[in-house]
């Protein structure tokens, strides 16, 4: 089994014991972010910003 491989099956991970999780990403203008009052945050100030 090759260990180095960058996507390796599900198969082969869960042999490893390592699972795949999704996780959200919030996109807002050219930002990302794991957490969405960070994303709510920048969202409100970006109206702001456009309002001002």
């Amino acid at each position: 089994m090759n260990h180095d491989k960058k996507n390796m099956s599900d198969t082969s991970l869960k042999k490893l014991g390592v699972m795949r999780v999704s996780t959200d990403v919030y996109h807002v203008g050219p930002y990302k972010y794991n957490n969405q009052t960070d994303a709510l945050a920048e969202a409100k100030r970006a109206a702001d910003r456009k309002a001002g």
